[in-house]
């Protein structure tokens, strides 16, 4: 039991120090593990491991891709960071055994989103930009001195995190009064989603409120919608506009630099179709495929290309057969128990899913390590809710009417008969 809350709170110092500094949850998560083998749980985290294939493959490719890499230390930092994602999932799935510990988590995970949008906001406005680059503005194109990236340093990442986050956060406008924590997560990251000037991100958002509006009928999605697009003119005033502009976006200087990027990994994946050139190395070989890209490219600005270039056809399969399982894993909690709740966690989790694929199209931003920290931890959860049908745990009836046996659902409410949530 103690081993338990050990782990419990090690993931929420996970996740809101990774919330204040960028990386910083990948060292918590070493320092777990290296807790786990002093106390002997190697043969358990093993046993686990080869219990999941799906994972011992993944792991496996990677060490692969490392072995054949011509740049062994940029392949070690990649295949490092799917070890410890890897381990995250075994933690969750593992120790996350009770509906009550994925509340908590699940709360701390709003919190630290309103760590960094407060943050994102704060440095837009106030602060210098320690990390900022010339390149993210194009200021010969547009109106633009600078964009919001917080700590998740690049605001087309910050952007992919935060449409990330609006989608576990958005059923809550069907439930403003008892799900006001979230509601505050969901104003901040949509106003630092404005801050950020990230076109995909915009329009991942636009795409998956629509579709909120078409599954659940609700005119409150509209009125989301209209507010953010408003918001987005005013605050931003004619550089929003410009950013949305079709006819300024034939100017734009990253946009035919995606393109000769994308000319560039289509050669790569040619010449390296079945096994890639290994994890974290397209800043060497892209320079060599193209006369016109001279500053370092670390990424594809395509998910798929960006995967195919690294790990090749063989990594792409093993990437597809994750994503059914993940989907599997959406439509069995949909399929549990009807009730509200379990729908909200299958649509938010599937609205999620569809995001980092419209922002996959023009940015690689979930290959950035300090997102996919938080897309890999929560969809570790989702996938545990499944697996240990922890949402049967969950009465679908009005609030008690003794406050002893009232709680806190998945986003805060206390509509549940658990026990009492931290909001």
């Amino acid at each position: 039991m103690k081993q338990d809350i050990i782990v419990k709170l090690t993931l929420i110092i996970a996740l809101i120090s990774s919330s204040v500094i960028p990386f910083c949850g990948y060292v918590v998560f070493l320092a777990l593990f290296i807790y786990l083998l002093i106390q002997g749980e190697f043969k358990k985290l093993f046993y686990f491991l080869v219990k999941e294939k799906l994972l011992l493959c993944t792991l496996l490719i990677a060490i692969f891709s490392l072995i054949i890499s011509d740049y062994k230390m940029d392949t070690l930092l990649g295949v490092g960071i799917i070890f410890i994602s890897i381990f995250i999932y075994i933690v969750i799935r593992k120790y996350v055994c009770s509906i009550n510990d994925t509340i908590d988590i699940f709360n701390f995970f709003t919190i630290g989103n309103i760590i960094i949008a407060t943050y994102g906001i704060i440095q837009f406005y106030f602060m210098e930009n320690l990390f900022f680059t010339q390149a993210w503005i194009d200021s010969k194109v547009y109106n633009i001195s600078t964009r919001a990236y917080s700590t998740l340093l690049n605001p087309n990442v910050l952007g992919g995190y935060l449409v990330f986050c609006i989608c576990f956060q958005i059923t809550s406008l069907e439930n403003i009064k008892s799900r006001k924590i979230n509601i505050l997560s969901l104003i901040l990251s949509s106003f630092c989603l404005i801050l950020t000037y990230s076109r995909g991100a915009w329009l991942a958002l636009f795409i998956i409120v629509f579709i909120m509006l078409l599954y659940r009928k609700k005119i409150i999605y509209m009125i989301y919608e209209i507010l953010f697009f408003t918001c987005l003119i005013s605050i931003n005033g004619n550089a929003g506009i410009e950013r949305m502009s079709l006819s300024k976006s034939l100017y734009d200087h990253s946009i035919y630099y995606r393109l000769e990027i994308y000319k560039s990994t289509f050669k790569i994946i040619k010449d390296n179709f079945l096994f890639g050139t290994g994890l974290n190395t397209m800043k060497h070989y892209i320079n060599n495929y193209s006369d016109k890209i001279n500053s370092p490219v670390y990424h594809a600005h395509n998910l798929i290309l960006n995967l195919l270039s690294e790990t090749g056809f063989i990594g792409m399969i093993i990437f597809g057969i994750i994503l059914m399982k993940l989907v599997k894993s959406i439509l069995s909690i949909q399929k549990m128990e009807k009730n509200i709740y379990n729908s909200d966690i299958a649509i938010s989790s599937a609205l999620s899913f569809v995001s980092i694929f419209i922002h996959g199209l023009m940015d690689a931003a979930i290959i950035a390590p300090q997102y996919l920290f938080f897309v890999v931890f929560i969809f570790s959860l989702v996938t545990n809710i499944k697996n240990n049908d922890l949402m049967k745990e969950i009465i679908p009836k009005p609030c008690s009417s003794n406050r002893n046996d009232s709680g806190g659902e998945l986003y805060g409410t206390r509509d549940i008969s658990i026990k009492k949530s931290y909001f």
